[in-house]
C-alpha cells in the first residue's frame, strides 16, 4: 500500500469513529499526519487529501465549531455507508438460483446470511441443482495461439461441406460481415489463407512450440478476407418506427424528407448485391426508394414472397397514393 493511499484510508476512518466535527488541528493528532513544520504546506496537503477522498465518493461535510473560529470535517456515515440490503423470500430463492446456475463454489453460507434478513422463511435446500453449459467463444480458442505464435491443427468444414484436417500459422484474427475469420499461413498450400471460426469443428489443438514463425513485414488480415468488389451505391429508404433503429445502426443518416408520412433515410456506401438480402429483411418497414434499379430488384423479390401484393401496391404508390414531401 502505498503512503498516499494508506494516508487516505486512515483520514477516512478517522472521520468515521469521530462523534462530531474535528478540525485540521485534531485530526494532526488523531491520525499523525499533516505536522509539517510550514503551516500552509499542511493545509495544502490536508485539502488535497479532502478532494481526493470527496471525488472517491466519501462525503466529507464542513461545519461550524461551537466556541472555535476553526471548521470542522465530519463524515455523515448514513450517506455513506450502504443501506441494509432487505430480500423477500422470492428474492433470496431467485439470487439462490442465479448463484447455482452460474457454479460458483463456496456461496452457500454467503445466501444462507441473505436468507437469515428475509422477512420470510426462504428453504434454500429446495433450490434446483441447475447448471448452464457456456458455448465457448471461438475467438478464445485460437486467440492464445494468435499471440504467442504458436501453430495450430484443427478439423475444418468447408463451404461444400467436406471436413479434413488444417495446420496453420495463425497471423491474426479479424471480422468481416459479422463472421470472425482466422488469417494464416495453411502449411498443406504454403498459401495464406482465411477461416471462418464457425467452420472449426472442435477446438484447435497445438501443433508446434511458441514462437515457431514469424507474422510477415506489413501483413494486412483484412486484405485476405475481402470478397471481390462491386460498385457501391447510395440507397434511399422511406423508415417505419420500428425498423428506425436498424437502419441507424447500418449507418442510415435522416435526410430531412419524408415519404408517404415515413422519415427518408440515406444509407452510403451499400453493396446493392450483398446488402439487398439485408433490406428484405426488414420486410414491410423499409421502403427502398432509389436507385430505381435496385428499388426494383427489391419488389420483385418482395412480389415473389408475397404472390403479387407487394407489386400492386408498389404501383399504385407510384400512381401517386401518396405525397412526398421535400
Amino acid at each position: 500500500m502505498t503512503a498516499k493511499v494508506e494516508r487516505l484510508v486512515n483520514l477516512t476512518v478517522a472521520f468515521l469513529e469521530a462523534r462530531r466535527p474535528m478540525t485540521l488541528a485534531e485530526l494532526r493528532r488523531r491520525t499523525g499526519y499533516y505536522t509539517q513544520g510550514d503551516p500552509e504546506s499542511s493545509r495544502r496537503m490536508f485539502e488535497r487529501d479532502k478532494d481526493d477522498l470527496r471525488r472517491l465518493g466519501v462525503p466529507i461535510e464542513t461545519r461550524e465549531v461551537a466556541f472555535g473560529d476553526e471548521v470542522g470535517y465530519v463524515v455523515d456515515r448514513a450517506a455513506y455507508e450502504l443501506a441494509d440490503v432487505d430480500l423477500t423470500a422470492e428474492e433470496v430463492a431467485a439470487l439462490s438460483l442465479a448463484v447455482q446456475l452460474t457454479g460458483s463454489e463456496g456461496s452457500h453460507l454467503a445466501l444462507a446470511k441473505l436468507a437469515a434478513r428475509a422477512p420470510d422463511p426462504a428453504d434454500l435446500a429446495t433450490s434446483p441443482t441447475t447448471r448452464v453449459s457456456l458455448v465457448p467463444d471461438p475467438v478464445d480458442a485460437v486467440a492464445d495461439a494468435v499471440v504467442a505464435r504458436v501453430p495450430v491443427r484443427f478439423p475444418y468444414r468447408t463451404a461444400g461441406g467436406e471436413t479434413a484436417e488444417r495446420t496453420v500459422d495463425p497471423y491474426a484474427i479479424v471480422q468481416r460481415r459479422g463472421a470472425w475469420y482466422l488469417v494464416g499461413r495453411d502449411h498443406a498450400r504454403d498459401a495464406i489463407r482465411a477461416f471462418r471460426l464457425d467452420r472449426m469443428v472442435g477446438r484447435a489443438r497445438e501443433a508446434g512450440a511458441p514462437g515457431g514463425y514469424l507474422v510477415p513485414e506489413g501483413f494486412d488480415p483484412a486484405e485476405h478476407v475481402r470478397g471481390p468488389e462491386g460498385e457501391r451505391v447510395d440507397v434511399e429508404v422511406a423508415v417505419r418506427a420500428g425498423a428506425r433503429w436498424a437502419v441507424e445502426l447500418r449507418g442510415g443518416v435522416d435526410t430531412g424528407r419524408t415519404h408517404h408520412g415515413e422519415p427518408v433515410l440515406r444509407l452510403p456506401d451499400l453493396d446493392p448485391v450483398r446488402d439487398r438480402s439485408w433490406l428484405l429483411g426488414l420486410g414491410p418497414d423499409v421502403e427502398v426508394l432509389a436507385p430505381e434499379a435496385l428499388r426494383a430488384e427489391v419488389v420483385e423479390a418482395l412480389e415473389r414472397l408475397s404472390g403479387g401484393a407487394t407489386s400492386e401496391r408498389s404501383e399504385r404508390d407510384d400512381r401517386g397514393g401518396g405525397r412526398e414531401d421535400s
